[in-house]
């Protein structure tokens, strides 16, 4: 398949769960609290993404070639981030419309410990998201830039913590999700450190 409609394929791709859950909410399939559900579907999906985001980076970190039929994920990996972003923002606003709109939603976000730690690693995305362009690269210099976007761990460890204090049925397997995270960051620092 040509380069080109793989990239777009693969842009199509990371919105089939966007539609489908439109699909649900229009069948009424989402429980008595769609809002809820959907938070906790929108909030995973996320996680999902960005662990995939920096599974690549190691790929890439490590200079392993991928066999040319996966060659767009490199490709794609900064659109890959901006969509994450994207069902980050989602995840936030059915935040709110589980609160019902209401103030206490924002009292809760600098009260609760799991939700400081959300919204801290929301920030943090959020400036990664908007600097995610050829212009952003240009008017801070290449070095400056992979810095800022460094900061994507952080903005991991700050999302996994607030994930495993909030899944208590799921505990163990985000738990090994961000461990695993944990491990291949490890393998990629030892591994850089002894090419240099």
């Amino acid at each position: 398949m040509n380069q080109k409609y793989q990239n777009y394929l693969f842009k199509a791709c990371l919105t089939i769960p966007f539609w489908y859950w439109i699909y649900r909410v229009f069948l009424t399939d989402l429980g008595a609290d769609p809002a809820k559900s959907l938070n906790h579907k929108t909030g995973e999906m996320s996680y999902y993404f960005l662990m995939a985001n920096l599974i690549i980076g190691v790929l890439i970190a490590l200079k392993i070639k991928m066999p040319s039929v996966l060659r767009f994920l490199y490709l794609n990996r900064r659109f890959l981030g901006v969509i994450t972003f994207f069902y980050l923002i989602l995840h936030l606003t059915l935040y709110f419309a589980m609160e019902s709109f209401e103030f206490k939603a924002v009292e809760q976000i600098y009260t609760k410990l799991y939700l400081i730690l959300g919204f801290s690693a929301w920030i943090l995305f959020l400036i990664l998201a908007l600097t995610s362009n050829d212009f952003s690269v240009k008017k801070l210099t290449v070095k400056k830039w992979k810095w800022l976007h460094r900061s994507v761990y952080l903005g991991f460890i700050l999302a996994s913590i607030h994930v495993l204090k909030i899944e208590k049925t799921d505990l163990i397997k985000y738990s090994l999700l961000a461990g695993f995270i944990g491990l291949i960051q490890a393998y990629r620092f030892f591994k850089s450190r002894k090419i240099s």
